[in-house]
């Protein structure tokens, strides 16, 4: 073979090489963005916070640690909805500014943003602790009202934090909080109406006795098994997976009776018991696009069962069996967002490599309150992730590259 073909063949050689190493750049998204990613136009775009909302993490000096002043407990108070207190805005510790320019907003050259709580709050601030009306107090039982804010280990917000459990005399000495607040789970402390709970009423109907769990549940939670005939087999379409979805989880976010229902405050609720002996599903802001078939007992174009990229999941309420990861999400990456397919598929990467804070190298979810809550839960243990810009860097696998 002569020497120009042979250059010839080795060009040929080179730029297929070239091609097979060269992954070619994916179209911009167009999945909607998650449920809980409502921010404010630049906010958490230009300085704090993330893709989930305005408040930190991140903070100005881009910290993501709680034990960051700038950090601390904001994502505690902020965002995913809670299970057991009502919502809190910025506005109820901040001046919120209408815009980056805003007259109060960095003008002071501190980089610090000013605590001004509002009526509801009711508080004082002394740059470590807050004491507020939220946190309850010392006289009634409290054994943390005033809660050190770059804490957050989950021990100043237990039953006993802002109150006795049960608060000190005059208040009854019973437990079983449902006895006289309708919010309550009868027979432990566990909230059917979070939105009730520190926001300034106390709800108080000493006629619920029994509570919800008289008609239908059980001493552990108020949602079936039993139903209202006394069915407790998942196959009913009236119990089916409401033991699945409410309580405790190890691998997702507890689900509270208001995401799926509207919760009466009290048995002669004008929600509550209208003929037909059928509680009407609606969906929360979780499942904002949430549709629930009576006839097949099916859920559809919901959140909570899709493959993260938008309301595309559907499962049937009462049918047998557990669900798995694959339930939900491909084995391979396939459909899913971005380079999933290219990073699971062909470099055989774990969903722990991006998702650190979320699952282990085992496939095991380690913190069930941050999987299925609405927000892309993305930390490497090497490098970045830029949720406005849809960019990794710093990873030691490439450069700075759009997913």
């Amino acid at each position: 073979m002569g020497n120009i073909a042979k250059r010839n063949l080795l060009t040929v050689g080179m730029v297929g090489l070239v091609a097979c190493l060269v992954d070619t750049p994916d179209t911009p998204s167009t999945d909607p963005r998650p449920p809980n990613a409502d921010r404010q136009t630049g906010c958490a775009i230009m300085c704090h916070g993330l893709d989930t909302n305005n408040a930190p993490p991140r903070s100005l000096n881009g910290s993501m640690a709680t034990t960051s002043v700038g950090v601390g407990a904001h994502a505690t108070h902020v965002g995913v909805a809670s299970t057991w207190h009502a919502p809190v805005l910025c506005a109820d510790c901040h001046v919120v500014p209408a815009s980056v320019n805003a007259p109060g907003h960095k003008d002071d050259g501190d980089n610090k943003a000013e605590v001004i709580f509002s009526m509801k709050a009711a508080a004082t601030w002394n740059g470590t602790t807050c004491q507020s009306a939220c946190h309850g107090s010392a006289e009634l039982g409290g054994s943390a009202p005033n809660p050190i804010w770059t804490q957050v280990d989950g021990t100043q917000v237990t039953c006993g934090s802002c109150h006795g459990k049960p608060p000190p005399a005059p208040h009854p000495d019973d437990q079983n909080c449902a006895k006289c607040h309708p919010t309550m789970e009868n027979g432990n402390q566990t909230f059917r109406d979070p939105m009730s709970h520190i926001n300034g009423v106390v709800d108080v109907d000493p006629s619920v006795s029994g509570g919800c769990s008289s008609c239908h549940g059980s001493a552990a939670s108020s949602a079936p098994p039993k139903d209202l005939a006394g069915n407790t087999a998942n196959t009913s379409p009236r119990v089916g997976a409401h033991e699945k979805h409410a309580g405790a989880s190890t691998w997702h976010r507890e689900i509270a009776c208001t995401s799926c229902h509207l919760v009466p405050v009290t048995d002669g609720d004008s929600r509550h018991r209208d003929g037909d002996n059928i509680a009407e599903v609606k969906f929360d802001q979780l499942n904002p696009a949430g549709v629930f078939t009576r006839a097949t007992s099916t859920c559809s174009t919901s959140y909570c069962h899709g493959n993260g990229r938008g309301n595309n999941g559907t499962v049937v309420w009462n049918a047998p069996g557990a669900k798995t990861c694959t339930s939900c999400h491909p084995t391979n990456g396939s459909g899913m967002s971005g380079r999933h397919r290219k990073h699971i598929s062909d470099e055989r990467m774990k969903c722990s490599e991006c998702h650190g804070t979320v699952v282990n190298a085992q496939q095991m979810i380690i913190n069930a309150n941050l999987h299925i809550n609405g927000v892309h839960e993305i930390k490497m243990a090497n490098g970045t992730f830029d949720a406005a810009a849809r960019t990794c860097a710093n990873t030691g696998c490439h450069e700075t590259e759009r997913w």
